[in-house]
């Protein structure tokens, strides 16, 4: 790439209502945006991605499976989603060998934005059915617009994100608890975002979610996490419920 030092990783963590950690989101940032404690740049991430050639996306997608592997192989047993688009998904398709490298991390979710199938056509179903018998799918931004049920229920998506401005909107409203029924018989757990104070946890401290991710909690650099020692466990599990292993799942295509 051009400018390999422009950007940096950090994991965002994703918490259950129990206060028990189970998750993390991947997410670059440029190095001098990265503050790990407040609030991200939105606008330079967008012109910086959306300007990328596709093969820069690529290698960048790339060096992020290069530093999970090297976290997994350490003893690290929790999930890490990795956002993805249609340029990252058109490659991943065309390289056999990324293919199985990604089939061996089995703590590893494809977390697509619901921007990416915004229409939801025959062709993106079968796109995304493909993708699954990678990793497991997490939807991102549900939300007003860019998502539906009928999208969910294709049955596809092991975890569904909830945006965090309909959050803010419609958190205390009966329509929200609605939804979370709703999006809970469809997949297995739900996770809200925009969680950025103790009022929110307290608004979600009865709600049927299974974890919270937001400004509430820091984020940690993704090299820190590597040059820890971690102790490889094979009976515990970290993050409860079916969502640590990856799902048995039947041939769709």
């Amino acid at each position: 790439m051009s400018n390999p030092q422009q950007y940096t990783f950090i994991l965002e963590p994703v918490y259950g209502l129990s206060g028990n950690l189970f998750a993390w989101e991947l997410l670059t940032r440029f190095v001098d945006d990265a503050d790990i404690k407040h609030m991200r740049n939105p606008a330079r991430e967008a012109v910086f991605f959306s300007h990328l050639p596709v093969e820069q996306k690529w290698q960048l997608f790339l060096r992020q499976i290069d530093q999970l592997e090297r976290l997994y192989q350490k003893g690290f047993r929790q999930i890490i989603s990795v956002n993805i688009n249609r340029d990252i998904v058109s490659s991943i398709f065309s390289d056999e060998k990324t293919q199985q490298r990604l089939a061996l991390l089995p703590f590893f979710r494809f977390e697509i934005s619901s921007f990416f199938i915004a229409r939801f056509t025959r062709a993106d179903l079968l796109i995304l059915k493909g993708l699954a018998k990678i990793a497991p799918l997490w939807l991102d931004d549900f939300g007003p617009g860019y998502s539906s049920l009928t999208m969910m229920s294709s049955g596809i998506f092991e975890c569904v994100k909830i945006d965090k401005a309909f959050f803010w909107q419609y958190g205390e409203s009966h329509i929200f608890d609605l939804l979370l029924g709703h999006l809970n018989d469809l997949c297995s757990g739900v996770i809200i975002e925009g969680v950025e104070n103790q009022r929110h946890i307290e608004i979600l401290a009865h709600k049927a979610i299974y974890g919270m991710q937001g400004y509430h909690w820091d984020g940690v650099y993704l090299d820190d996490f590597i040059n820890k020692s971690w102790v490889a466990t094979s009976t515990s599990d970290p993050c409860g419920k079916q969502l640590c292993q990856k799902k048995n799942l039947r041939s769709f295509m």
